[in-house]
Parts: structure tokens; sequence; C-alpha cells
């Protein structure tokens, strides 16, 4: 384990009472796996989309030579916020309103619940390396804006410009066509237009079975300056508690942190549920609400099982994957 992992902030206060029963009504679209191979306290990553299987090649050589979770983690997510043509993760990726591109970032570390996150940070790439450091390094959980960057700079990250020729080509056509943003439209419970996109989460537990979970993305296209979805927000974008497993999501952020789904997961694990069931259970939760939206959910347990769900997206293939000591599989939901 990294040395340089500290002792938890606080202590949980307390468990959620009751069970959880599986709705009747199934409106989520589902997919799930479960590795046979998978070895109760073996090593294993679990990524999102179709960067999924390129980042856990990455990750996984992390564990399988006897590191850490959070390392995994952390390199994973590096990969995708790296790729030049990535257009939902990391640089040169969707812009604002005013043309800049703007990333949110959060790592859990499961054996003591420890939390770091960046929202809206700007000029430094490696987003999840930041929070890492606002884990590790600090007491807070959640750094924001110029005070990110700021932050980023004192613990030795570059400053560099995220607009690249694509993300700077898509800005200017869209400001010449003088229309606002679409985050003043009217809240989605006839259609979500929004596109889907590729907040890249990570899920992984170690030899050691130490799990950690973490997510990455620039966010929605054309947001409003200083707007901050769900990724970095402990319980919206993803969570774990190290004796059950843990959850991401994607999709329409501003929809989906309203009802903390990653956590719902996690929590309905708890009490007994599958990851598949679990994921397809907290989307229902809010499409019974009335929202017509895109987003999913990946979720894993420490023991090896995992599943999804999503809502929305009738097009759009997402996927997660998973890579173990078998090699890899790409799960898709349908």
């Amino acid at each position: 384990m990294n040395e340089k992992i500290k002792l938890s902030r606080r202590a949980l206060l307390g468990s959620v009472a009751g069970s959880f029963a599986l709705p009747a009504a199934a409106r989520a679209a589902v997919g799930s796996g479960t590795d046979p191979s998978i070895q109760p306290g073996a090593p294993f990553i679990l990524t999102t989309w179709d960067f999924g299987p390129g980042a856990n090649e990455v990750g996984y050589p992390i564990l399988q030579s006897g590191g850490s979770a959070i390392d995994a983690v952390e390199a994973a997510i590096n990969y995708v916020e790296l790729l030049p043509d990535e257009y939902w993760v990391g640089y040169g990726g969707v812009p604002n309103e005013v043309g800049e591109t703007t990333l949110d970032a959060m790592i859990l570390w499961g054996p003591t619940h420890d939390v770091g996150a960046v929202g809206c940070l700007k000029r430094v790439k490696l987003a999840i390396s930041v929070a890492r450091k606002v884990m590790e390094e600090t007491q807070h959980s959640l750094i924001v804006g110029d005070d990110a960057t700021r932050f980023a700079a004192r613990m030795g990250f570059e400053e560099t410009s995220l607009t690249n020729l694509t993300s700077q080509t898509k800005w200017e056509e869209w400001a010449a066509k003088g229309i606002k943003t679409d985050a003043f439209d009217p809240e989605p419970f006839d259609e979500d237009t929004l596109k889907g996109h590729d907040t890249v989460g990570t899920i992984a537990v170690d030899a050691d079975g130490n799990l950690c979970v973490g997510c990455s993305t620039n966010g929605r296209e054309f947001k409003i300056p200083g707007r901050v979805g769900d990724s970095p927000i402990a319980g919206a974008g993803a969570y774990a508690d190290q004796d059950v497993g843990a959850a991401v999501a994607t999709g329409n952020g501003d929809v989906m942190m309203r009802f903390l789904p990653t956590y719902h997961t996690v929590e309905l694990m708890r009490s007994g549920m599958s990851p598949e069931a679990a994921a397809q259970a907290a989307i229902k939760r809010i499409t019974d609400k009335g929202y017509k939206f895109g987003g999913g959910i990946a979720a894993a347990s420490v023991d090896g099982r995992h599943g999804g769900a999503k809502a929305g997206w009738e097009d759009v293939p997402f996927s997660y994957s998973v890579q173990t000591q078998s090699g890899g599989v790409k799960y898709p939901i349908a």
C-alpha cells in the first residue's frame, strides 16, 4: 500500500437503516457479469466506456505486481486524461460557454473512506492526480475553480492550456450560431437534449483487498462558467465502501447528482443486491421522478461481481471493461 496514504480524517457517522427491495418494474437497460476466475481478494480493475480496455491495461499491471489500488486507479484515469483525441475527458475537450475547458475529478480510498476532489479545475491536465493530492496532503475533500489551480501549482503541477484545435473549433462553431447554452433549457422531463458523454470511472481492488474508486471528466458541453458536475461529489460521480464495493456514474450529471446514485447503488449492494440490480434500481429512482435523461452506472463488489445499467442513450453504446489475471473483457450495456 502506498505509504503516503493517510488515516481517515473523519469517521463514518452511521449506517443506513432499513433495507431496499428491487422495484417490480424495470426501466433501465442492464448489463452484468461475474468472472468465475476472480477469487475473493484477487486484484481486478474496472473502467467505463470504450477507453476502458486501454485504461485497464495501464492500471492492472500495477495490481499484478502487488501495487496499490489507488495507484492503479490514478494511472488508469491519467491514461484517459492524456488521450489526445478524447473530447469528454481531459484536455482538448468540451469547452464551456466562453470557450474554456475545465475539469472535475474525485478519488476515494476505501480503507479509510478518505476523499479528494477538484471541481472546475483550470489549466492542469491531470485532474485525478490533483484530487489525490487534496486527499493525501490536506484535511479538505473538495477544492474548486482558480483556487484548485493554485493548489495544483503549489503541489508542483504544470499549468498549461487545456484547449486544442478540436475544442477551439467546436466552440467557435457553436458561438457563431449566437444561441444560449442549453443549460438554460427547461428541466428534461420531456426529453434530454444533451449528448452522451464519456466521464471515465475506475474501480480497483488490489492484492491486499484494498478498494479504490475514481472518476474524471470535463463535464457538460458549453456549460455556464463555474459549473461543477456530479463527478467530484462523493456519492454522485463515484462512491465506495471497503466492506461492500464501489460504483461510478456517467451521463447528465446535473440530474444524476440530485439523487446520489452511486451512494444509492453501494447501499443497495450492502443490503444484498447484485451490482447490476443495484445499479438498475438507482437509475430507476431517477426515472421514477419523471426525468428523461441519458446516464449510466457501473458497479463492482469487493469479491469481483460487477454489473451496470443505463437510462436513455438508446443509440449510445455505453460499456465497461474488467481486467483480471485472466485478461480483459468488455461488457456492453444494451
